[in-house]
């Protein structure tokens, strides 16, 4: 802020108001239009100023010269600094902090042209409050995002070592007591390692700091894949869960896959949850904008009690556990549904519940995301079909997917109606296997869980020619009735299960200075064949890269002294140029970056997947590249 005390011809020698002669002043006796309005002006409490076209005052009122000081005349004709002077005919607003009687404060100026380019007049006030508010939320926020990103690192570490742990021993010998005891300690660890990562997530959203990574996407494989995560839950309980995916519906979109997965996880374990019988209905469908653009929806269904309209108003805060929670039916953090829906918002799009006690619910998602393909056509048109299940979810959603698909279809709910499948090819449940032949049909498969799929495929029943897995996928549908893949049918001799990628002779380095995770590495590695080189610290894996010839090395992210992330800067400037693969408690976008940034070629986070760790190393370790080191190194 300057003031210039040299005058303005502007400035003459009152202020820049129309004369009597250019307003009535029968609004206030007594006074003329200037002097009205110069009252007016004095009585409200915004700051005002009025410039002429030179850029010189030529009126302020009294709240500002009770900001400023002064006189009102001690300001007229001078210059008075507060931004560049206005361009173009439209108006304009920005923020300063300017010196004030009552100190340093914000001020928030409307600055707007005179009519033909008199002069501009300026509208301030006081936004100090709001600026310290917004400035105290945003610490607030980072604190925030620091201790949940502290903590969570914290939980997760022995977390994963517990769930480490635990997939080591149920790999060996055990009893069935034994085993069982395991694989709830494993079950409890996953459910507590997804709750922390709900947690983390919320607060990245609500931060900001949550980065979307979008690429193509097959919609019917990925919805196929999260269903499946969702189904021995279900099918535990009793119940099936069926998927719909309407003509119209868009193939393939561009977004996030792993962040509409969990979305989708989330609704179905929600669905699955609260339903104590009947079944889950996954619907992928088309919703078309105002303007007629295609959009994906994705909708999840339950049987179970319904959501009454009170609860459905606070459903999607966080830590709502809604009345089933509340009674006791059911117990959670209450998180799934508001990470739903800040990632929903995340990516411009919407979601709803639509619910009345006694009648299940329904959760709706429509995405606002680019559409790369549009829908999977007719592929079973002019095709006779049949499904025949006493179960209604089952039943009912494979018959509606073969429809969409094309089919002429008849759906079965009882045994003895078996005989109107007569002709059709026919997809039969696994409880009326032993009726395939009463219903004469064409070719019949049965449906089967993945957890009873080997037994069943061993020996099918008379009149099987081949099974699908529920919950069945689209592809998997139309290859098998069209033929694109063989008819299934059990072999002569068992087949191998596919071997996990060969790691036999591979040189591993591992830094890592928690000794539990350390453990779980090394056994991991070992039991695929690995030969492997522990360190604790950074500068340790530096040195064991300079003595040793190693084909990979896997690097904690945190450890004392020296990160997994610097510990790669060194290593490619000292030109080693050997698969690096960052080993993290954490999974946000920054660490990711953060490792890959720093010369890391792959990211995994703990506990580490023996399938994704093999996979991962023997697509990054070439059979001509692998070392050479000893099996007896003494380094190891």
């Amino acid at each position: 802020m300057t003031r210039d005390t040299q005058p303005d011809s502007e400035a003459g020698s009152g202020p820049f108001w129309p004369g009597p002669d250019d307003e009535t002043n029968s609004t206030a006796p007594g006074l003329d239009a200037a002097e009205f309005l110069i009252s007016a002006l004095d009585a409200t409490g915004e700051l005002i100023l009025v410039r002429g076209r030179g850029g010189r005052v030529v009126h302020v009122n009294a709240a500002f010269v009770a900001a400023f000081g002064g006189v009102r005349n001690d300001w007229v004709g001078r210059w008075f600094s507060v931004a560049p002077p206005v361009s173009g005919n439209g108006p304009r607003r920005y923020e300063m902090l300017m010196r004030t009687r009552q100190g340093p404060l914000w001020i928030e100026w409307d600055e707007r042209l005179l009519p033909d380019g008199r002069g501009v007049i300026s509208v301030g006030r006081d936004v100090s409050s709001r600026r310290e508010a917004h400035d105290d939320l945003e610490a607030s926020q980072r604190a925030k995002s620091l201790f949940f990103a502290a903590v969570t690192h914290e939980m997760r570490t022995p977390l994963a070592g517990a769930l480490g742990i635990a997939r080591l021993l149920d790999a060996t010998p055990l009893r069935p007591d034994q085993a069982d005891y395991v694989r709830t300690l494993a079950h409890s660890a996953e459910h507590a390692l997804a709750m922390v990562d709900d947690i983390l997530d919320l607060s990245r959203l609500e931060a900001g700091k949550l980065t979307l990574r979008p690429e193509p996407v097959d919609i019917a494989a990925l919805v196929g894949e999260t269903v499946e995560l969702a189904a021995p839950r279900a099918h535990e309980k009793g119940l099936e869960i069926g998927i719909v995916q309407s003509a119209a519906a868009p193939a393939r979109i561009e977004g996030d896959p792993a962040r509409l997965r969990q979305i989708l996880f989330n609704l179905i374990g929600n669905a699955v949850k609260f339903t104590a019988r009947g079944g889950i209905r996954v619907e992928i469908g088309c919703a078309p904008a105002g303007d007629g653009r295609p959009r994906l929806s994705l909708s999840v269904s339950d049987t179970g009690p319904g959501i009454s309209e009170r609860d459905q108003q606070n459903l999607f805060e966080h830590f709502e556990r809604g009345a089933a929670e509340r009674d006791g039916a059911e117990g959670g953090a209450g998180l799934g549904l508001a990470m739903v829906r800040r990632l929903a918002e995340a990516m411009n799009s919407s979601m709803g519940v639509e619910s009345r006690l006694g009648e299940g619910a329904k959760f709706w998602v429509i995405f606002d995301l680019p559409v790369l393909a549009g829908g999977v056509g007719t592929p079973l048109a002019g095709r006779e079909l049949a499904v025949a299940s006493a179960d209604t979810t089952l039943r009912e959603t494979l018959a509606e997917q073969l429809r969409e698909l094309g089919g002429d279809v008849v759906a079965i709910d009882r045994v003895d109606s078996l005989a109107a499948a007569s002709g059709r090819e026919l997809l039969l449940d696994h409880a009326w296997s032993g009726h395939a032949d009463a219903a004469r049909a064409r070719h019949v498969w049965q449906l089967v869980t993945p957890a009873g799929k080997d037994d069943v495929i061993q020996a099918l029943p008379a009149g099987v020619d081949g099974w699908l897995v529920k919950p069945v996928r689209l592809t998997s549908l139309v290859e098998q009735i069209t033929g694109a893949v063989p008819v299934r049918r059990p072999a002569a001799t068992p087949q191998a299960a596919p071997d996990l990628p060969a790691l036999d002779g591979l040189q591993v380095l591992v830094a890592e200075d928690d000794p539990v995770n350390a453990l779980i590495a090394r056994r991991t590695l070992e039991r695929l064949g690995a030969h492997v080189t522990m360190v604790e610290t950074g500068r340790a894996a530096l040195r064991a890269l300079e003595e040793g010839r190693f084909d990979a090395a896997l690097l904690d992210q945190r450890m004392p002294g020296m990160n997994g992330p610097e510990v790669a800067r060194m290593a490619r400037m000292s030109g080693h140029d050997l698969p690096l693969v960052a080993l993290t408690a954490n999974s946000s976008e920054d660490d990711r970056s953060n490792c890959l940034e720093a010369g890391m070629n792959d990211f995994l986070s703990k506990p580490v997947d023996p399938d994704l760790l093999a996979a991962t190393l023997a697509s990054l370790c070439r059979a001509e590249k692998q070392a050479s080191m000893p099996q007896n190194s003494p380094m190891g």
